[in-house]
Formats: structure tokens, C-alpha cells, sequence
């Protein structure tokens, strides 16, 4: 089977699952860009690959080698819906010789009623509330249509998915909208880097932009991290707030909700 390929794919069109690459990672230097309105198909393609043996994902979407095009869709629409927020902000990272083909990127939503998560609504007032809306609102029909031409998502399982947006919710209400001290922050919604590319420092490179805003703003930041990828959030500044209690030990006794605290804050509440 060969890997599927760059391009925008509706649910429609089938693609093949990827392949697992053995080549040794590119020393060619990294570049960090933002990311433009209508690039989520990067993220895509980048999260697919990247989850697809995952046991979250296999237990989110068994149906994924059979109905691979739905699967990567249902990450770019995902991450489009995302980009449509004033209060957003993606970052990819892409090698200097291909700024176009990115190989990793971020996603962080600023949250709270601050004054500079209201800063980013009075910046997207005019440019976001007119015409952007209107382009998410004529994508979200065309997304719509798509999936009810084909039935949904057919490489998910509904009642699993459902039971895993019931779970996530929980934990944020735990963890986050009751606490009044993390209610303004930066919270993680999707960071990735393909695993050809592991190794190269991207991961710090991309955290460190959300990590410097929230910096100058003196409010936290918060993620849910998988196991592979808690050594890494360590190593920029995060702590674990508590290991995720799930029937189905997706992580094993790895990964959590994690936070970081804002530099010269005093951490009080970390699980060690």
C-alpha cells in the first residue's frame, strides 16, 4: 500500500493508510510559519499518519484502513472549525527546502474573559465576524453535505466516539472550567510532528510560541498529553496535573492532563 498523498480529499475518495517510514530523520533546517485560513488539509494528513495505529484511534475509528479518506477528513474538518476562531492560533513546521509540504504543527486556543482573550475578539471583530464567518458557515454546509452523502464518518464507531466526548468533557469541567485560577489560559486543542520527524527539536519549537505568549500574558497553559509525547511537555516547563482514568487505559501509565505556569509562578497544585 503506499501512502496517501497531499491533496485535499473529501470522505468521498478512498486513500490508503500509511506506511511506517525507517529513513533516517532530514538535518535540512526547520522552519516555523503560521498557518493560512484554508491549510487544515495539512493537519489532516499529518494527524492520520500519525494516529493511525494509536489505541485511542483504534478504538475511536475501527473502520479507518477501510475508510481511510473519511478518517484524515474528519481531522481537517476538525482543525478547520478550529481555525475559524479569532481565539486560535496554528503554527506548522515545515522543512526550508518545503515550506508548502508542513511536517508538523500546533494548534492552542486562547480561553478565559481577560483583557487579552478579549483583545482577540476586538482584533477579530471586523476582519472575523464578516467575512470569515461567513466562509465557516459555508464550509460547515459543505462538510454537512458531504458526510450525509456518504452516511457520516464510516470509519468511526458513534458509540465509542460519544463515549470519549462524554469523558473529555468531564475531565475539563474537573480540571479546568472549575478552577478559577486556569479559567484564562492557552490550551492545547492538537500538537503533532510525524514520526520520520521526531528527534529534531520541532515539537519544542512550536511549543515555545504558545509558551511566550502565555508568558507575557501570566496565564497558564494546558494540554492533554499522550505517553509519547509527555517527555517532551516536560521538558518545556509542563507538569502533570493527573494521569487520565479511562476504562480503557488508552495511555497505559503514561501521559495526562498537564499544565505549565506562567514564568516566576509558584506551582502549587502538580502531581510529582
Amino acid at each position: 500500500m503506499s501512502p496517501p498523498k497531499d491533496d485535499l480529499q473529501s470522505p468521498l475518495q478512498f486513500k490508503n493508510p500509511p506506511l511506517r517510514r525507517t529513513q533516517p530523520p532530514s538535518q535540512e533546517p526547520i522552519l516555523i510559519r503560521r498557518a493560512r485560513l484554508f491549510e487544515s488539509y495539512h493537519i489532516g494528513r499529518i494527524a492520520a499518519r500519525t494516529y493511525f495505529n494509536t489505541p485511542l484511534t483504534k478504538y475511536l475509528s475501527p473502520y479507518r484502513e477501510k475508510y481511510y479518506g473519511d478518517y484524515e477528513f474528519g481531522f481537517q474538518t476538525r482543525a478547520q472549525a478550529r481555525m475559524f476562531s479569532p481565539r486560535n492560533i496554528t503554527y506548522f513546521a515545515c522543512e526550508k527546502s518545503r515550506p508548502e509540504e508542513p511536517v508538523g504543527y500546533m494548534q492552542f486556543v486562547r480561553m478565559g474573559d481577560d483583557e487579552f482573550a478579549n483583545k482577540l475578539d476586538r482584533e477579530g471583530a471586523v476582519t472575523w465576524w464578516v467575512w470569515v464567518m461567513m466562509l465557516s458557515w459555508v464550509w460547515g454546509v459543505y462538510v454537512r453535505t458531504k458526510l450525509w452523502w456518504v452516511g457520516g464518518n464510516r470509519s468511526e464507531d458513534p458509540e465509542a466516539v460519544k463515549k470519549f466526548k462524554t469523558m473529555t468533557e468531564e475531565g475539563d469541567e474537573l480540571y479546568w472550567q472549575g478552577r478559577e485560577d486556569r479559567r484564562n489560559r492557552w490550551h492545547a486543542q492538537s500538537v503533532v510532528v510525524l514520526e520520520e520527524h521526531h528527534g529534531r527539536g520541532i515539537g519544542k519549537r512550536l511549543m515555545a510560541e504558545v509558551c511566550g505568549r502565555a508568558d507575557s500574558e501570566g496565564v497558564v497553559t494546558g494540554l492533554e498529553a499522550s505517553a509519547s509525547g509527555e517527555w517532551m511537555y516536560r521538558s518545556v516547563g509542563f507538569e502533570l496535573l493527573a494521569r487520565f482514568k479511562d476504562e480503557h487505559n488508552f495511555e497505559g501509565d503514561g501521559g495526562g492532563v498537564m499544565i505549565r505556569h506562567p514564568k516566576g509562578h509558584k506551582n502549587v497544585d502538580v502531581k510529582q
